[in-house]
Protein backbone atom coordinates (compact mmCIF):
# COMPACT_ATOMS: atom_id res chain seq x y z
CA UNK A 1 0.00 0.00 0.00
CA UNK A 2 2.87 2.89 0.80
CA UNK A 3 4.22 1.48 -2.48
CA UNK A 4 1.43 2.20 -4.23
CA UNK A 5 0.81 5.65 -2.41
CA UNK A 6 4.24 6.32 -3.10
CA UNK A 7 4.71 5.18 -7.18
CA UNK A 8 1.13 7.28 -8.29
CA UNK A 9 1.23 10.03 -6.15
CA UNK A 10 -1.14 12.50 -7.81
CA UNK A 11 -2.02 10.08 -10.40
CA UNK A 12 -5.58 8.39 -9.24
CA UNK A 13 -7.44 6.56 -6.48
CA UNK A 14 -4.85 3.89 -4.48
CA UNK A 15 -6.68 1.07 -6.22
CA UNK A 16 -5.91 2.67 -9.86
CA UNK A 17 -2.51 2.83 -8.87
CA UNK A 18 -2.21 -1.12 -7.76
CA UNK A 19 -3.86 -1.40 -10.77
CA UNK A 20 -0.93 0.02 -12.66
CA UNK A 21 1.86 -1.91 -10.62
CA UNK A 22 0.02 -5.36 -11.39
CA UNK A 23 -0.18 -4.40 -14.81
CA UNK A 24 3.35 -3.62 -15.02
CA UNK A 25 2.06 0.14 -16.80
CA UNK A 26 4.14 2.15 -14.02
CA UNK A 27 7.40 3.67 -14.89
CA UNK A 28 9.46 1.81 -12.82
CA UNK A 29 9.13 -2.35 -13.30
CA UNK A 30 7.63 -2.95 -9.57
CA UNK A 31 5.85 -6.31 -10.85
CA UNK A 32 8.63 -8.60 -10.62
CA UNK A 33 10.37 -7.55 -7.42
CA UNK A 34 7.14 -7.20 -5.64
CA UNK A 35 6.05 -10.92 -6.87
CA UNK A 36 9.46 -12.37 -6.32
CA UNK A 37 9.76 -11.26 -2.37
CA UNK A 38 6.00 -12.62 -2.03
CA UNK A 39 6.91 -15.48 -3.13
CA UNK A 40 10.30 -15.68 -0.69
CA UNK A 41 7.99 -14.74 2.15
CA UNK A 42 5.45 -17.62 1.39
CA UNK A 43 8.10 -20.33 0.83
CA UNK A 44 11.11 -19.03 2.90
CA UNK A 45 9.00 -18.86 6.14
CA UNK A 46 7.60 -22.10 6.35
CA UNK A 47 10.71 -23.82 5.42
CA UNK A 48 13.12 -22.26 7.58
CA UNK A 49 10.94 -22.92 10.55
CA UNK A 50 11.01 -26.80 9.74
CA UNK A 51 14.86 -26.89 8.62
CA UNK A 52 15.80 -26.61 12.54
CA UNK A 53 13.70 -30.18 13.30
CA UNK A 54 12.98 -31.98 9.60
CA UNK A 55 15.09 -32.36 6.51
CA UNK A 56 12.80 -30.62 4.04
CA UNK A 57 13.69 -32.44 1.25
CA UNK A 58 15.08 -35.87 2.60
CA UNK A 59 19.02 -36.62 2.68
CA UNK A 60 21.30 -38.35 0.93
CA UNK A 61 22.80 -41.51 1.05
CA UNK A 62 25.71 -39.69 2.98
CA UNK A 63 23.03 -38.37 5.46
CA UNK A 64 23.58 -35.00 3.55
CA UNK A 65 20.94 -32.29 3.40
CA UNK A 66 19.45 -32.36 0.30
CA UNK A 67 18.13 -28.77 0.58
CA UNK A 68 21.20 -27.24 2.08
CA UNK A 69 22.91 -28.74 -1.07
CA UNK A 70 20.21 -27.28 -3.83
CA UNK A 71 20.95 -23.88 -1.64
CA UNK A 72 24.24 -24.06 -1.72
CA UNK A 73 24.08 -24.62 -5.65
CA UNK A 74 22.13 -21.74 -6.09
CA UNK A 75 25.18 -19.80 -4.85
CA UNK A 76 27.52 -21.88 -6.90
CA UNK A 77 25.44 -20.79 -10.07
CA UNK A 78 25.16 -17.00 -8.91
CA UNK A 79 28.83 -16.79 -8.59
CA UNK A 80 29.78 -18.25 -12.04
CA UNK A 81 27.00 -15.95 -13.33
CA UNK A 82 28.36 -12.81 -11.70
CA UNK A 83 31.83 -13.68 -12.33
CA UNK A 84 31.49 -14.52 -16.18
CA UNK A 85 29.24 -11.43 -16.71
CA UNK A 86 31.93 -9.39 -14.90
CA UNK A 87 34.70 -11.15 -17.21
CA UNK A 88 32.61 -10.87 -20.51
CA UNK A 89 31.38 -7.28 -20.83
CA UNK A 90 35.09 -5.34 -20.63
CA UNK A 91 35.92 -7.51 -23.32
CA UNK A 92 33.13 -7.46 -25.41
CA UNK A 93 32.46 -3.72 -25.32
CA UNK A 94 35.78 -3.12 -25.73
CA UNK A 95 36.15 -4.58 -28.71
CA UNK A 96 32.43 -3.64 -29.92
CA UNK A 97 32.88 -0.14 -29.68
CA UNK A 98 36.51 -0.15 -30.82
CA UNK A 99 35.53 -1.88 -34.21
CA UNK A 100 32.16 0.01 -34.75
CA UNK A 101 34.30 3.59 -34.12
CA UNK A 102 37.50 3.18 -35.96
CA UNK A 103 35.79 0.58 -38.79
CA UNK A 104 38.69 -0.29 -41.11
CA UNK A 105 41.22 -2.81 -40.75
CA UNK A 106 40.13 -2.93 -37.33
CA UNK A 107 36.57 -3.87 -37.58
CA UNK A 108 37.83 -6.35 -39.66
CA UNK A 109 40.14 -7.85 -36.81
CA UNK A 110 37.36 -7.94 -34.48
CA UNK A 111 34.81 -9.59 -37.11
CA UNK A 112 37.50 -12.13 -37.73
CA UNK A 113 37.82 -13.23 -33.91
CA UNK A 114 34.47 -13.15 -33.29
CA UNK A 115 33.61 -14.83 -36.32
CA UNK A 116 36.29 -17.67 -35.61
CA UNK A 117 34.86 -18.18 -31.85
CA UNK A 118 31.34 -18.61 -32.83
CA UNK A 119 32.46 -21.26 -35.45
CA UNK A 120 33.50 -23.62 -32.79
CA UNK A 121 30.75 -24.95 -30.30
CA UNK A 122 30.58 -23.27 -27.39
CA UNK A 123 30.27 -26.35 -25.49
CA UNK A 124 33.45 -28.15 -26.68
CA UNK A 125 35.94 -24.83 -26.38
CA UNK A 126 34.62 -24.50 -22.75
CA UNK A 127 35.43 -28.12 -22.05
CA UNK A 128 38.57 -28.37 -24.01
CA UNK A 129 40.04 -25.20 -21.69
CA UNK A 130 38.71 -26.34 -18.96
CA UNK A 131 40.55 -29.56 -19.02
CA UNK A 132 43.92 -27.63 -20.11
CA UNK A 133 43.02 -25.65 -16.72
CA UNK A 134 42.55 -29.38 -14.46
CA UNK A 135 45.56 -30.74 -16.33
CA UNK A 136 47.57 -27.98 -15.26
CA UNK A 137 46.05 -28.04 -11.95
CA UNK A 138 46.53 -32.00 -11.08
CA UNK A 139 50.06 -31.78 -12.10
CA UNK A 140 51.24 -28.89 -9.93
CA UNK A 141 49.38 -29.82 -6.48
CA UNK A 142 52.69 -28.62 -4.45
CA UNK A 143 51.10 -24.92 -5.36
CA UNK A 144 48.14 -25.40 -3.36
CA UNK A 145 48.13 -26.27 0.32
CA UNK A 146 44.87 -27.28 0.60
CA UNK A 147 41.40 -28.32 -1.18
CA UNK A 148 39.46 -25.61 -0.47
CA UNK A 149 42.18 -23.47 -2.31
CA UNK A 150 42.36 -25.48 -5.24
CA UNK A 151 38.62 -25.72 -5.97
CA UNK A 152 38.23 -21.88 -5.63
CA UNK A 153 40.60 -21.41 -8.43
CA UNK A 154 39.09 -23.90 -10.40
CA UNK A 155 35.86 -22.05 -10.03
CA UNK A 156 37.57 -18.56 -10.75
CA UNK A 157 39.18 -19.98 -14.09
CA UNK A 158 36.35 -21.88 -15.04
CA UNK A 159 34.61 -18.38 -14.55
CA UNK A 160 37.31 -16.68 -16.61
CA UNK A 161 36.69 -19.31 -19.57
CA UNK A 162 32.88 -18.93 -19.67
CA UNK A 163 33.47 -15.00 -20.17
CA UNK A 164 36.28 -15.42 -22.57
CA UNK A 165 34.23 -17.73 -24.57
CA UNK A 166 31.25 -16.19 -24.38
CA UNK A 167 31.70 -12.52 -25.77
CA UNK A 168 30.86 -12.82 -29.13
CA UNK A 169 27.39 -11.79 -29.16
CA UNK A 170 27.71 -9.07 -27.18
CA UNK A 171 30.22 -7.55 -28.88
CA UNK A 172 28.43 -8.04 -32.47
CA UNK A 173 25.24 -6.11 -30.42
CA UNK A 174 27.49 -3.58 -29.98
CA UNK A 175 29.83 -3.08 -32.80
CA UNK A 176 26.23 -2.76 -34.71
CA UNK A 177 25.22 -0.38 -31.89
CA UNK A 178 28.38 1.87 -32.16
CA UNK A 179 28.48 2.28 -36.21
CA UNK A 180 24.68 3.57 -36.00
CA UNK A 181 26.17 5.96 -33.43
CA UNK A 182 28.90 6.72 -35.55
CA UNK A 183 27.28 8.48 -38.17
CA UNK A 184 24.81 10.54 -35.90
CA UNK A 185 25.48 14.24 -36.15
CA UNK A 186 26.55 14.62 -32.03
CA UNK A 187 29.43 12.23 -32.66
CA UNK A 188 30.39 14.08 -36.13
CA UNK A 189 30.51 17.26 -34.08
CA UNK A 190 32.70 15.95 -31.21
CA UNK A 191 35.02 14.76 -34.36
CA UNK A 192 34.86 18.56 -35.89
CA UNK A 193 35.58 19.86 -32.25
CA UNK A 194 38.58 17.77 -32.32
CA UNK A 195 37.62 16.09 -29.31
CA UNK A 196 39.92 12.69 -28.45
CA UNK A 197 38.84 9.41 -29.51
CA UNK A 198 38.93 8.44 -25.99
CA UNK A 199 37.09 10.53 -24.96
CA UNK A 200 34.23 10.20 -27.48
CA UNK A 201 33.66 6.56 -27.01
CA UNK A 202 33.82 7.29 -23.23
CA UNK A 203 31.77 9.68 -23.09
CA UNK A 204 29.58 9.10 -26.26
CA UNK A 205 29.55 5.85 -27.43
CA UNK A 206 29.52 3.60 -24.37
CA UNK A 207 26.68 5.14 -22.48
CA UNK A 208 24.66 4.64 -25.57
CA UNK A 209 25.50 1.37 -25.83
CA UNK A 210 24.98 -0.03 -21.73
CA UNK A 211 20.93 -0.55 -22.45
CA UNK A 212 22.05 -3.47 -24.90
CA UNK A 213 25.33 -4.51 -22.38
CA UNK A 214 22.48 -4.66 -19.51
CA UNK A 215 19.84 -6.44 -21.63
CA UNK A 216 22.41 -9.01 -23.39
CA UNK A 217 24.12 -9.99 -20.12
CA UNK A 218 20.85 -10.73 -17.94
CA UNK A 219 19.38 -12.69 -21.26
CA UNK A 220 22.80 -14.80 -21.13
CA UNK A 221 22.93 -15.54 -17.33
CA UNK A 222 20.42 -18.31 -18.02
CA UNK A 223 22.97 -19.98 -20.52
CA UNK A 224 25.72 -19.82 -17.92
CA UNK A 225 23.66 -21.51 -15.37
CA UNK A 226 23.10 -24.75 -17.85
CA UNK A 227 26.57 -24.45 -18.82
CA UNK A 228 27.83 -24.79 -15.16
CA UNK A 229 25.35 -27.69 -14.88
CA UNK A 230 26.40 -29.76 -18.47
CA UNK A 231 30.15 -29.27 -17.83
CA UNK A 232 29.99 -30.29 -14.17
CA UNK A 233 27.58 -33.30 -14.90
CA UNK A 234 30.81 -34.63 -17.64
CA UNK A 235 33.50 -34.08 -14.90
CA UNK A 236 35.06 -30.77 -16.24
CA UNK A 237 32.80 -28.11 -14.17
CA UNK A 238 33.50 -27.19 -10.99
CA UNK A 239 35.64 -29.06 -8.03
CA UNK A 240 33.43 -31.99 -6.42
CA UNK A 241 33.88 -30.71 -3.39
CA UNK A 242 31.67 -27.71 -4.49
CA UNK A 243 28.21 -28.23 -4.35
CA UNK A 244 26.50 -27.15 -7.46
CA UNK A 245 23.56 -28.14 -9.95
CA UNK A 246 25.49 -30.80 -12.27
CA UNK A 247 27.45 -32.44 -9.07
CA UNK A 248 23.91 -33.03 -7.62
CA UNK A 249 22.43 -34.54 -10.42
CA UNK A 250 25.31 -36.77 -11.16
CA UNK A 251 25.32 -37.66 -7.40
CA UNK A 252 21.33 -38.52 -7.79
CA UNK A 253 22.25 -40.33 -11.05
CA UNK A 254 24.17 -43.01 -9.22
CA UNK A 255 21.62 -42.46 -6.15
CA UNK A 256 18.42 -43.55 -8.62
CA UNK A 257 20.46 -46.93 -10.44
CA UNK A 258 20.66 -48.69 -6.38
CA UNK A 259 18.18 -49.85 -4.19
CA UNK A 260 16.91 -48.34 -2.60
CA UNK A 261 15.81 -45.90 -4.95
CA UNK A 262 16.70 -41.85 -3.68
CA UNK A 263 14.96 -40.25 -6.58
CA UNK A 264 14.54 -36.84 -4.39
CA UNK A 265 18.10 -35.43 -4.50
CA UNK A 266 17.69 -35.46 -8.25
CA UNK A 267 14.14 -33.93 -8.02
CA UNK A 268 15.15 -31.26 -5.87
CA UNK A 269 18.24 -30.25 -8.08
CA UNK A 270 16.44 -30.29 -11.08
CA UNK A 271 13.52 -28.39 -9.70
CA UNK A 272 15.89 -25.35 -8.11
CA UNK A 273 17.78 -25.20 -11.40
CA UNK A 274 14.26 -24.75 -13.36
CA UNK A 275 13.29 -22.25 -10.68
CA UNK A 276 16.63 -20.06 -11.27
CA UNK A 277 16.55 -20.50 -14.84
CA UNK A 278 13.09 -19.21 -15.12
CA UNK A 279 13.60 -16.10 -12.51
CA UNK A 280 16.29 -15.47 -14.39
CA UNK A 281 14.35 -15.47 -17.34
CA UNK A 282 11.73 -13.03 -16.37
CA UNK A 283 13.73 -11.17 -14.75
CA UNK A 284 15.49 -10.17 -18.17
CA UNK A 285 12.13 -9.72 -19.88
CA UNK A 286 11.71 -7.22 -17.09
CA UNK A 287 14.95 -5.13 -17.79
CA UNK A 288 14.28 -5.65 -21.76
CA UNK A 289 10.92 -4.12 -20.93
CA UNK A 290 12.48 -1.34 -18.70
CA UNK A 291 15.84 -0.51 -20.61
CA UNK A 292 14.94 -1.33 -24.33
CA UNK A 293 12.97 1.34 -26.33
CA UNK A 294 11.44 -0.49 -28.83
CA UNK A 295 10.06 -2.86 -26.01
CA UNK A 296 8.37 -0.01 -24.26
CA UNK A 297 6.79 1.07 -27.73
CA UNK A 298 4.70 -2.04 -28.50
CA UNK A 299 4.51 -2.02 -25.14
CA UNK A 300 2.73 1.11 -25.16
CA UNK A 301 0.84 0.37 -28.39
CA UNK A 302 -0.42 -2.94 -27.08
CA UNK A 303 -2.03 -1.25 -23.69
CA UNK A 304 -3.48 1.48 -25.83
CA UNK A 305 -4.90 -1.27 -28.14
CA UNK A 306 -6.38 -3.02 -24.85
CA UNK A 307 -7.79 0.37 -23.16
CA UNK A 308 -9.49 0.97 -26.64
Amino acid sequence: LVLAGAVGRGQGTLGSRWRAIVAGRTPTPWRVPLATLAAIALVAGPVIALMGHYHVLGTDRTGNDVLVQALKSVRTAFVIGTLATLATVPVALGLGVLAGYFKGWVDEAVQYLYTVLSAVPNVLLIAACVLMVQVFIDTHAELFDTGLERADLKLALLCVILGLTGWATLCRLVRAETLKLRDLEFMQAAEAFGVPHGRTMLRHVVPNVMHLVLITTVLNFSDLILYEAVLTYVGVGVDPSVNSFGGMINLARNEMSGEPLVWWSFVAAFGFMVALVLAANLFADGVRDAFDPRARAFRSHRAARTVA
